[in-house]
């Protein structure tokens, strides 16, 4: 059995958010179609959330509360 990975970034708990995004890689456009995007709720914000970002590229996955994807209001 292997050894569990936290990923949890190395530093003093002060620093552990800015060493993160120090570290972290960007994202380029060629690559984009590999990273997976969940959004949940399909109401204005959320359908919109994940019409942009298909539109860049990325892989979107929506997940709603209701049978249909909808407004859920007015």
């Amino acid at each position: 059995m292997g050894v569990l990975d936290s990923k949890i970034p190395a530093g003093p708990l002060a620093d552990k958010w800015k060493n993160h995004k120090d570290h972290m890689n960007l994202v380029a456009p060629n690559n984009r179609d590999k990273i997976d995007i969940i959004v949940v709720g399909t109401g204005l914000a959320g359908g919109s959330a994940a019409a942009t970002l298909a539109e860049q590229g990325y892989n979107v996955k929506a997940f709603c509360y209701q049978d249909s994807p909808r407004r859920a209001h007015s």
